[in-house]
């Protein structure tokens, strides 16, 4: 293009005999200038499509780990909505009165299948292996995927977001996540598990692993009031953990469809 604009110049430049030099030199500087204008406008744009194309690949990287998310909020659901429904089994079967707490649904389809038979009326052998198992390892079955947001964090993808309100939905996700399923927040809670659990087996030589026969179970709970006292709270916490996980899947679910309309 340089060298067409440069012929041009040229030409105009030598109608003129007196002021051919002044004309070219003038000419030659304009077209230099051209130049330069022309390269740093291509070099702008081509830094903006890098930056754009690195923008979306972390957004879909992002959408891949919250997806991931949802799923391990989907499986400790399924946990919770078990737990809850079979330690307030236990206390009702052992004649015990049970506080009143919002009912938790059961899943319209499993991911890990925790129980998908009907809950029992009766005293049932299984369910009540299957609830005392339950003790072991509670509420670790989370598992989130932070290696998008650290990635896009250290190299500070966030700000080059021009969605301002998508960055304050991906800000406050994984602020509910860290706050409210931080180390802290499930240490406090499997504590309350490995309490009841080391109680079993230290006051009552009740294994969670192997329960014994459901009416020694029974008789446990009944005569011993620590025993309820700490069952009433795993219930509550599974309750509580239930619907504070739900409320964050849902958030979860938002987030990834701003992103997709964000990328489309």
């Amino acid at each position: 293009m340089i060298p067409f604009f440069r012929k041009i110049r040229k030409k105009l430049a030598d109608d003129n005999k007196p002021m051919k030099y002044m004309r070219y030199a003038i000419g030659e500087i304009a077209l230099v200038v051209i130049g330069i204008l022309i390269a740093i406008s291509i070099n702008n744009w081509n830094e903006e499509r890098i930056k754009d194309n690195s923008v979306r690949g972390h957004l879909r990287s992002l959408t891949q780990a919250i997806k991931h998310d949802i799923r391990e909020q989907s499986i400790s659901m399924e946990f919770n909505e078990f737990r809850f429904h079979s330690w307030k089994y236990l206390l009702k079967m052992s004649g015990i009165y049970i506080d009143s707490l919002q009912d938790i649904p059961r899943p319209n389809t499993y991911i890990v299948n925790v129980w998908d038979k009907p809950y029992p009326d009766e005293i049932s052998k299984d369910f009540i292996d299957a609830s005392m198992k339950q003790l072991n390892g509670t509420f670790l079955d989370m598992f989130f995927n932070y290696s998008a947001i650290r990635e896009i964090n250290n190299l500070g993808i966030i700000s080059d977001l021009d969605n301002d309100s998508l960055k304050m939905k991906i800000n406050e996700y994984y602020y509910h996540l860290d706050w409210k399923f931080g180390e802290k927040s499930v240490n406090r809670r499997y504590k309350l598990a490995e309490d009841l659990r080391t109680y079993f087996r230290d006051k009552h030589a009740i294994s969670c692993n192997y329960p014994p026969n459901p009416q020694r179970i029974f008789e446990v709970i009944r005569e011993d009031e620590q025993v309820v006292i700490m069952m009433k709270d795993l219930i509550k916490m599974s309750n509580s953990h239930y619907w504070v996980t739900q409320d964050l899947r849902e958030l979860g679910r938002k987030l990834v469809e701003m992103i997709n309309k964000e990328l489309n």
